[in-house]
This record gives C-alpha cells, structure tokens and sequence, in this order.
C-alpha cells in the first residue's frame, strides 16, 4: 500500500510518496533535514543544492562506514567459527564435551 506523506526537509515542504510507514517516512525526512542543518552550519554561506549535496555525501559516508563495520563484523565472526570448528576436529575442545557429557567437569553455578 503506498502512503502519501507530507514532510518539512530543511524549511521546505514536500509530499512524499512510497510503500513505507508514515512514520518511517517521517523519520526519514526529519534525519535529511538534521543533516542539512548540520552542514548549514558549518557552511553559513552554502546555497541550498549546496547544503543539499553535502548531506547527501555525509549521509553517503556514514552508510559505507557502517556496511564496513558489518563487513568486518561479519569477517570476524566467520574466522572465530572456522577456528572454534577446526579446534572441534582437531579434538583440542572436544574432550571437554565429552567430560562434560560424563559429569567429571565442575559445571559453574
């Protein structure tokens, strides 16, 4: 179902149109618009394509940065696996199930 919403981006108004929540689409516009003022004040003498154009990087930026982190997160997690699967097949980790299995490890409590 598509919402026709009505927004305020950096003092101007605009209906917006899509398959998203009102409020989505609300939070949307109010996160544009702070990264707009946030230019605008760094940069008190930018038009508004300007003030535009750079929100559109900085929010471009901060979307790279944490599909990075994700990334790496994602890396990482896979490496621990691959390590914690290895010490399993090299019988490094395995006794201790099988201890643990028999009740002769202390369990914590």
């Amino acid at each position: 179902m598509s919402n026709k919403v009505r927004v305020s981006i950096y003092g101007n108004s605009y209906t917006i149109q899509g398959d998203a929540s009102p409020d989505y689409i609300d939070s949307l516009s109010r996160y544009v618009s702070l990264k707009m003022d946030e230019v605008s004040r760094t940069m008190p003498s930018a038009n508004t394509v300007q003030v535009a154009f750079l929100a559109a990087l900085n929010i471009a930026d901060e979307y790279f940065q944490l599909k990075d982190m994700q990334t790496t997160d994602v890396a990482e997690i896979e490496k621990k696996t691959d390590m914690l699967i290895s010490m399993l097949e090299d019988g490094i980790i395995g006794d201790i199930f099988q201890k643990a299995k028999a009740g002769s490890v202390p369990r914590a409590r």
